[in-house]
């Protein structure tokens, strides 16, 4: 088996493939971040430039091989596997994505803190109430004991 420069993601997708006039389904077997292998009734030839609509994103790129009903497209740009398999509404490509998400992250970081503050306010003040609770049942006990004395006194 051939080496890999990148691991492949297996999947199972639809998608259409437009190019030189044609437009025909295809179902998406693998992907990696440089290309896919597509299975379709009629490949493109090699070499061919095409586009390819999956999950909402326009991938563009050129037919490597083509063998039977399968055929590798290399992509232009390298593109974020995951967010394609997710169907992330985001971009694909992947240093736009990457740059997207970095620009998210202090945000997140944000809304994370403060998930955190709130979660930590509730603790203390859910433990304050829990002292406070022991200090009353405490008092009342003492009072009670104290009442107790005070009966036992008078009945002597």
């Amino acid at each position: 088996m051939k080496d890999r420069i990148e691991p492949r993601h297996k999947v199972l997708m639809r998608g259409r493939l437009h190019g030189s006039g044609f437009a025909r389904d295809v179902c998406l077997l693998d992907a990696s971040s440089r290309g896919l292998l597509l299975t379709l009734a009629q490949p493109p030839a090699r070499g061919e430039m095409i586009d390819i609509l999956v999950n909402g994103h326009t991938l563009f790129g050129q037919v490597e091989w083509s063998k039977g009903r399968r055929m590798g497209l290399r992509f232009r740009e390298r593109i974020d596997v995951l967010a394609l398999i997710s169907g992330d509404s985001g971009p694909l490509d992947l240093k736009r994505a990457q740059a997207v998400r970095a620009r998210r992250s202090p945000a997140m970081a944000l809304d994370l803190s403060r998930f955190v503050a709130h979660r930590m306010q509730f603790v203390v003040a859910i433990g304050l109430m829990a002292i406070g609770a022991w200090f009353l049942f405490d008092l009342v006990r003492r009072s009670v004991g104290a009442l107790d004395d005070v009966a036992r006194f008078l009945s002597h």
